[in-house]
């Protein structure tokens, strides 16, 4: 073979090896990163192997997972990060049950990725284990309401949470305001700007301002509601959503970040929550038709 033709393949395979190196990378990354959540600890286990270092165990665990929450917060929807993440939260709060942070963070995390019901957990623990912290009871009303739709049970856990020491005077009214839709609305945004204030943990707040738009968005559209509705039956109809303010007057800046549109009901509302309501009349329509 001439030194020609060793030059060639030489080169040939240097480009190969090239193209296929930032694969090689990213494949070497994805299985570190699924190497992490192998180990899924129970809070029994790490606790007899603590050997009295609990706290510090803890620690370390709940460092870890921060760290890792970073990391995949936005990319990783797979049971084993999720299952992972649920454990490590909960191994922690077993490990040092008085340490407020991975209640007030853990939950939020847990909420972040979708984990609801974790999350509600969490925070009922969290309820149980600090007897006289008002935030825990309340984080755990909040999450029926947010994320279940069910406003009795946050009133119920708003009330146990008016009773602890220290509780500001608003949750008592906001638990009897929970029989409103405006008065859940006004406690959910509330408690979505406390949390907005409290973390700077990026995929909890991306998730909390998802939250906090929606029913920020809700609070405006039940203020027209009622024009809109006039308009349609007075043969008025709008025909877009400028029409709605009186002139001079333009709509206020969209809170979930999308274009205002005309309902099929004659509403101003934002495409992505017509589209939402589309559907919920869609399934309401199923069920009486195939019940």
């Amino acid at each position: 073979m001439t030194r020609g033709v060793i030059s060639v393949v030489a080169l040939a395979a240097a480009v190969v090896v090239g193209l296929a190196q930032p694969r090689a990378d990213a494949t070497r990354r994805e299985r570190q990163l699924d190497s992490e959540l192998y180990f899924q600890p129970s809070a029994e286990g790490v606790r007899l192997a603590a050997s009295g270092f609990e706290e510090a165990i803890a620690d370390g665990m709940w460092v870890r997972a921060t760290l890792i929450f970073g990391e995949r917060y936005a990319s990783d929807d797979s049971v084993l990060w999720h299952a992972w993440l649920t454990s490590v939260i909960g191994v922690v709060s077993h490990l040092d049950p008085g340490w407020r942070t991975p209640y007030l963070y853990g939950g939020g995390m847990l909420s972040a990725v979708g984990l609801t019901t974790e999350a509600a957990d969490v925070y009922e623990r969290c309820s149980r284990e600090l007897p006289d912290d008002y935030w825990c009871p309340f984080a755990r009303g909040m999450n029926d309401l947010l994320y279940n739709d069910d406003p009795a049970a946050a009133a119920r856990w708003l009330a146990v949470a008016a009773e602890r020491p220290g509780a500001p005077t608003w949750y008592g009214a906001a638990a009897a305001a929970m029989q409103s839709r405006a008065g859940q609305r006004k406690a959910g945004v509330a408690y979505l700007k406390e949390q907005l204030a409290t973390t700077d943990n990026e995929g909890v707040r991306r998730s909390l301002e998802y939250q906090l738009g929606r029913l920020q968005h809700d609070e405006l559209v039940a203020g027209w509601t009622e024009e809109c509705v006039a308009r349609r039956e007075s043969g008025r109809r709008l025909r877009n959503p400028e029409e709605l303010p009186p002139k001079g007057f333009s709509l206020p800046d969209n809170p979930r970040g999308d274009a205002w549109v005309v309902g099929a009901d004659g509403v101003v509302r934002s495409a992505g929550a017509e589209v939402e309501r589309v559907r919920r009349v869609r399934r309401q329509e199923w069920a009486l038709l195939h019940p």
